[in-house]
């Protein structure tokens, strides 16, 4: 769970961050009148992004609408930021500065979200060991390069040869 600390400072006090206790997270206010977006954080991740993600988890017969998808966005924004406040939590309890992919399952696991650990922990794996072969192909392709051509003498050039190669009229 998410929490916030009180400014002061002789009473460092911790409550559970809720709407209410957080109006950093989201300073808007309720306008009937206003459509201008809500200022603070936010995050929507693209339109586009979504109804890939909605398309390929859904059967080819769904159809999901315009202001679905648009919920859908909305939605997936504040699960980031949320998600991400709550990894940041762990990682500060920990004394560091620094998100790491443990703080991110362990603040799945915090938000009650455990049954997607073990495929975040399988997605991590194979990622780590694609990263992996990747650096290491990358090594072995220099180390190769740098087997096939011997290196280059360099021969002194005088001044009167130099001049030569810059100016070639002859």
């Amino acid at each position: 769970m998410s929490t916030t600390r009180s400014n002061s400072n002789d009473n460092d006090t911790t409550t559970p961050a809720t709407p209410e206790n957080n109006k950093s997270l989201n300073t808007s206010t309720t306008n009937n009148s206003s459509t201008a977006p809500a200022t603070g954080i936010e995050f929507e991740p693209p339109l586009a992004c979504v109804r890939r993600i909605l398309k390929n988890a859904l059967p080819s017969s769904t159809n999901v609408g315009k202001d679905a998808s648009s919920a859908f966005c909305r939605a997936c924004g504040i699960f980031c930021i949320y998600l991400t406040a709550c990894a940041n939590d762990v990682a500060r309890e920990h004394k560091r500065q620094t998100i790491t992919a443990n703080d991110v399952l362990a603040a799945v696991q915090e938000l009650d979200f455990d049954e997607f650990t073990p495929q975040l922990k399988s997605f991590l794996e194979t990622y780590r060991t694609a990263e992996k072969s990747k650096r290491d192909a990358k090594a072995a392709a220099k180390a190769s390069n740098a087997e096939e051509q011997p290196p280059v003498k360099k021969r002194k050039v005088s001044k009167e040869e130099d001049s030569k190669e810059e100016d070639p009229k002859e």
